[in-house]
């Protein structure tokens, strides 16, 4: 029940850091701080979902939806922050880039932490 809890608590945490994330900097900032900073947010996402695994060692279930799953959806840190049809053609690259590269480095940190 615990880890189901703080899952909750640090999901609503981390949307609202990825949101804060994505309008500050990821956005705005040039091509390559922007990249940096996803590949910080994967890892930093994987890495407090490993930690909050280890320490409430949750059943298989849970830490597969309440774990993973959870730091999956929050890896993504502009998800839900701006529509698709508001955005230039321009920019889609990097709206795109915002999305998917701290999820793929989130997936492929969770699996390097997992065997570490």
């Amino acid at each position: 029940m615990i880890f189901f809890v703080i899952a909750l608590v640090l999901m609503y945490i981390g949307r609202k850091l990825g949101w804060a994330l994505s309008k500050n900097l990821l956005y705005t900032a040039s091509t390559g701080v922007a990249l940096i900073a996803c590949l910080v947010w994967g890892i930093v996402v994987a890495f407090v979902i490993y930690s909050l695994i280890q320490w409430q060692h949750p059943g298989l279930i849970l830490k597969i939806v309440m774990g993973y799953a959870l730091g999956a959806y929050v890896s993504i840190p502009n998800f839900g922050l701006v529509s698709k049809g508001t955005i230039p053609s321009v920019e889609m690259p990097r709206h795109y880039m915002i999305s998917l590269v701290p999820s793929i480095i989130y997936a492929i940190s969770c699996f390097g932490f997992a065997y570490l």
